[in-house]
This record gives C-alpha cells, structure tokens and sequence, in this order.
C-alpha cells in the first residue's frame, strides 16, 4: 500500500471515529453556550448567523440551516450541526488527498486531533478556519511557479486568503508559520525567485499582508475585533514582566496535560535540525511558537476557561506538525513510518477527545436534572447565577437557550422558558409580559420563536425560583 493510501485510511478512521463521537455527545457540543445560541437565530432566522464577520462559519451553519428549512426535528437539526463539524475538515482531507498532497493531508489530522481537546465540545470559528488554510496551502503545494497560475486562479487565491483569514484573525500566524517554513525549505528555493515554488507563499503573504491592512487600518472593526485589538495594551502595561503571568502558567500545565504533542514534536524536530545543520528551520521551529505564545497569552494574561485558551492556542498543533511531517519523520523514517507514526499520533487524539467530555456532560447532566425537579412547578422561572454551580457551568449566559433547547427535546409540546441572569432587577418591568422570551442579550416575542421547534405556553409571570433545602 502507498502512502497516499495509508493516509487515506488513516484519515478515514479518523474521522470516521471522530463522527461518531459527533454523533454520541451531540448535546455536549450543540446544547451549550455559542452553539445553542447559534442554532436558536438559526432557527428563527432562517439563515446562517454570521458572528463578527466570520462568514467562513458557513461551511459547518449550512447543515442546520438546511435542516430547518426542510423542517426536520430538532433532535436532527442539532445532530447535523455537530457532524458538520466533522465533516467540513473531512472533506479538506480528502480534498489535500486529490491533489495528491498526502503529507498535508497528514498535517490537517494533526491539527484537527494533535491539540485539539476541549474545542472538540465548545466549537468555533478558529478549527474551521485552520483546516481550511491547510487546504488551501494544499493547492498551493501544486503551483509549480507564479507563471503557471491562472486569472481565475488567482481570484480564487485571493478570495480563499480572504476566507482564511475571517475565519478567525490568529488563522494569520499560522499563515505566515506555513509560509515561512515553505519558503526557506532548500526544494522551494533552487532557481531565479519568479520560476521557484518559493514564489508561491512570497506572494500568499503579500495577500495576507494586504488582507490584515485592510481591515484593521481601513475598515470599521466589529466590536468584538476591536475589544481584541484593545487587549494587546497589555504588552506595555505588564512589560517586563510577560513571563510570570496565568495564561503561560495554565498553558504550561496544559502542555503536560492534554497538549503533550506539542512540545515533544517540537523538540524532536529541533533535535532533527541540529544534527542536519538545518539553522533556518531550527530557528523558525523554536522562535516563532514562542512568539506566538506571547501574542496570545500577554493580552489574555489573567487567563480564563481552558476551552477559550485552547482555542486561540490552536495554530500551536500546526507548528509542531508541518517539521515533523514534512522533514523529521520522512527523514528519520520513511514516508511509510511517516504515516504510521501520524497515525498513533491520531489515534492517542481520539482517546483523549473522547475521554473530555466529562464536563460537558456534567453541565448537560445538571441541566436535565433541574427540569425533572422543576417539572411540576408553575411559570416561568428566573434563576440567578448565585443558584447554579458556576464550577460545572463556567459560562452562564446561554443558559436561557439551553434549557429552551433541552426542554424542547424532551416535551415537544410545551417548551420551558427559564431565564438565567446574573443580573434579575433588570428584567423588573418586563416579567409580567405575556408573550417574551426574555433573554441575555435581546427579548423575543413568542410569534418570532419557531413554534415548529418551540411550543410556548406559558404566558405566567416570570417568578424567582427559591431554591429548596434538600436541592
């Protein structure tokens, strides 16, 4: 069997694995915070719901949008959102693998299953957008020279950089990473600049270059870019002391933890590079993580939940992936044991992933069980985050929707309206509407609810829940 074949079925267990899992803890990765939130506007609007200009989430809000418009259950709308999360790098994969770009196709496993932990159950735009840069570097690998790219090739390029880039803004430093990387590797700078391969990423990250001035020196920035872009004040307000803060504290227990493929791939390929006199790689293998790191942990110093971090972490999986796939293993190796050693990698990923989901499942747990006790109480409830156990919850606010959600599941016929609020005196005036959903960041009224997936009755007052002693 070739390699290209060994990554195939690599791939497909993979995935095939991590489909199931999809499937399995589908209410652990669509019933809570972003994503139940996301499927509540999806529903009621009828149309994805692009968050922050991040319009690449389209590729995994297709599915459940389709699926309210041909007005499948709940249960299946929220199952096929989570298997598209699957699906989307899948078809990457396979898309890596018809260009014949296997040892791509071998980074994107990596990167999907190398780090990734928490994030396979709090799901956003930053995995999405990384396996879509590795496709598209995929093509890229192709490109023998700039000559050989063609007009409408080059509106594709640049509409695919612009994609990668809006899937989430630190897709960028894994983009400049992998264009580095290709840049300085002795088979892509053989030759005059305009008839190399080199030429390729040089002209990938003046896109980049022009991509990111755009926006952040041209365009108005979404409130949710420019409160990021407000965090990078840390860099003078904590300077000198950028080392001895939480986040690199928490990431450095993470790295033991969870994230172990990081640094023991680093080192390998720095061992790799030494003994090779490879000195541009060694130092572009060891540096740019380290600053990668300080651009993500300086601002976000004080540190927060570990699916949060992780996520911005995430490019870390592709600095440790490319050297170890396109040099150190092929070069220690072989591309058989390339292949094989990825797939140990892959499959240690899957264990951990699966074995994440315990406090996901808690928080699911916990939510189930306070609809069974609550069942026969009358009205709408209020509950104040002084009532829920924040150490299981973490994030508080979606959970408005997802008792909506739960409930729904379970009594098609008459949904639970149960608002969570750290702050009750706000919804003072409003308790006694009739006909509002009340909810963390905007009221609905009942008639712009989907009754198709959201039967409300109750048109009682909201009242505080009083939390009993045996509870």
């Amino acid at each position: 069997m070739n390699v290209r074949k060994m990554t195939l079925v690599t791939g497909l267990s993979a995935f095939g694995v991590l489909l199931v899992l999809a499937l399995v803890y589908y209410l652990e990765r669509i019933a809570h915070i972003d994503m139940v939130f996301q499927t509540f506007l999806i529903l009621k609007s009828g149309s994805p719901e692009i968050q922050s200009g991040r319009f690449g989430a389209v590729a995994t809000q297709l599915w459940p949008w389709i699926a309210g418009l041909a007005g499948l259950p709940l249960r299946w709308v929220m199952l096929l959102y989570s298997a598209g999360h699957v699906i989307w790098p899948a078809l990457l994969f396979g898309w890596a693998l018809w260009l014949r770009q296997w040892k791509w196709g071998l980074v994107l496993l990596l990167a999907v299953t190398g780090m990734a932990t928490q994030t396979f159950y709090w799901l956003s735009e930053m995995p999405q957008g990384l396996v879509f840069l590795i496709a598209l570097l995929a093509w890229m690998s192709g490109v023998t020279t700039l000559k050989s790219v063609r007009w409408y090739q080059w509106a594709l390029w640049v509409a695919g950089a612009v994609t990668a880039f809006y899937f989430h803004p630190l897709v960028l430093y894994a983009a400049v990473f992998a264009c580095l990387f290709m840049i300085i590797s002795p088979e892509n700078r053989d030759g005059n600049w305009y008839s190399r391969r080199f030429a390729v990423y040089l002209a990938f990250l003046a896109m980049l270059a022009a991509i990111a001035l755009v926006k952040y020196k041209i365009l108005i920035l979404d409130w949710y870019d420019a409160a990021a872009m407000k965090r990078t004040a840390a860099f003078g307000q904590l300077w000198p002391h950028w080392i001895d803060i939480q986040s690199n504290r928490d990431l450095a227990r993470y790295l033991l933890s969870d994230y172990w493929f990081v640094p023991v791939a680093l080192l390998v390929s720095l061992a790799y590079y030494f003994v090779k006199k490879s000195w541009l790689k060694a130092v572009l293998t060891a540096l740019y993580p380290v600053v990668f790191v300080f651009a993500v942990n300086v601002p976000y110093h004080e540190s927060t939940h570990q699916f949060y971090m992780e996520n911005l972490w995430l490019p870390l999986g592709l600095f440790a992936a490319m050297p170890l796939v396109f040099d150190v293993l092929p070069g220690w190796q072989g591309e058989k044991k390339t292949v094989l050693i990825t797939a140990l990698v892959v499959l240690a990923g899957t264990i951990r992933i699966a074995a994440a989901h315990d406090d996901w499942t808690a928080r699911l747990n916990w939510e189930r069980d306070f609809l069974a006790r609550t069942a026969g109480d009358r009205g709408r409830l209020i509950l104040t985050e002084k009532q829920i156990p924040l150490d299981t919850f973490k994030l508080s606010w979606a959970m408005t929707y997802e008792f909506l959600f739960l409930s729904a599941l379970e009594s098609p016929d008459s949904a639970r309206v149960i608002l969570v609020t750290g702050e009750p005196q706000r919804y003072d005036a409003l308790r006694c509407e009739p006909r509002l959903f009340l909810g963390p960041f905007k009221n609905y009224p009942y008639d712009a609810i989907p009754e198709r997936y959201f039967v409300l009755k109750d048109t009682t007052c909201y009242t505080e829940w009083q939390k009993p002693e045996n509870y």
